[in-house]
């Protein structure tokens, strides 16, 4: 049936139409390529990410070209899963929580209580 389909229609009206799909495929196959080479490029030029998590992400990029771009480019770039995964060679991973209140042994720094409140 296909066949007789295709005699009928003639060889010239489904030509173009291979045609127009193959247009459509180079150029969503080259649109990936691209958004692969900018993730790996961007992955391996950011000072903010250890060799290890580099090599990391590379892999996932390749492995999953599409879906590893773009999570690159979404969580990888603002450092939110590098963190979590220990890859970031940000001050976050060394330091602990920022400290809250007046900590410091200068007493020029303590707040002043008021007259009758020290000692004499």
């Amino acid at each position: 049936m296909i066949t007789q389909l295709a005699e009928a229609a003639g060889e010239h009206e489904l030509g173009w139409a291979a045609v127009l799909f193959g247009v459509v495929m180079g150029l969503l196959g080259l649109a990936v390529l691209i958004l692969v080479i900018a993730a790996i490029i961007s992955t391996l030029i950011n000072p903010d990410t250890t060799a290890g998590g580099k090599l990391l992400w590379v892999i996932l990029i390749l492995w999953f070209p599409i879906v590893g771009a773009v999570a690159w480019f979404v969580v990888g770039r603002k450092r939110h899963l590098n963190r979590l995964l220990g890859i970031d060679k940000g001050k976050a991973r060394h330091g602990g929580p920022p400290s809250v209140g007046n900590h410091s042994d200068n007493p020029s720094s303590q707040p002043d209580l008021g007259p009758g409140t020290g000692t004499a």
